[in-house]
C-alpha cells in the first residue's frame, strides 16, 4: 500500500471510530489488510495532525484538528463556509436546491459545483447572495442538499 493510501485509511479510520491507544489504531489498520508498525504509525499521526480530542464517551480519542480537517477538505467542501442556509425539499421542485450564500461567494461555489458535479446538474443560476441548482435527478439533488448540510455542519 502506497503512503498516499495508507494516510486516507488512517484518516478514514480516525473519522469513523473513536481510537484512545496507536496499539488500537494498529490494529484497525491490521483488520483492513495493513501491516505497519507503531513508529510508522505514530509519524502518520503527526503528518495528518491527528491529536487527542475528548470523544462521544468522555475519553480522550484520535481525532482531527480544525485546522488538519480543513486541510483535508476539497476546495468544494472548504466554500461550504459560506453558505447561510439551503432549501428545504419541496413538493414539486424535489430536483431543485436553493443555496443562500454570504454576498459575494456565489462565484466561486457555482465553479466548484459544476466542476464537481457537471454530470448531474442541468443548470445552475445565480446572483450575489444566491444560487438555484437543478439537478438531473431528484436523487442526486436529494444526495447533494445531503453533503452540502453535512459540509455546512463541519464549519458551524
Amino acid at each position: 500500500m502506497k503512503k498516499h493510501e495508507r494516510l486516507e485509511l488512517l484518516r478514514k479510520i480516525i473519522l469513523e471510530n473513536e481510537i484512545e491507544t496507536q496499539h488500537d489504531l494498529v490494529a484497525k489498520l491490521e483488520a483492513h489488510g495493513l501491516k505497519s508498525t507503531q513508529a510508522t504509525i505514530s509519524r502518520d499521526i503527526n503528518n495528518l495532525g491527528i491529536i487527542k480530542i475528548p470523544g462521544k464517551s468522555g475519553k480522550y480519542v484520535y481525532g482531527l484538528s480544525k485546522e488538519s480537517a480543513r486541510k483535508l477538505m476539497t476546495p468544494l467542501q472548504q466554500s461550504c463556509e459560506s453558505i447561510v442556509s439551503l432549501s428545504e425539499p419541496t413538493t414539486g421542485l424535489e430536483q431543485m436546491l436553493s443555496i443562500s450564500v454570504i454576498p459575494g461567494n456565489t462565484r466561486l461555489l457555482k465553479r466548484l459545483l459544476l466542476q464537481e458535479y457537471q454530470d448531474q446538474i442541468f443548470s445552475i443560476l445565480a446572483d450575489d447572495d444566491s444560487i438555484l441548482v437543478i439537478l438531473k435527478t431528484t436523487a442526486f439533488a436529494k444526495e447533494l442538499r445531503y453533503l452540502l448540510a453535512a459540509w455546512i455542519k463541519q464549519h458551524h
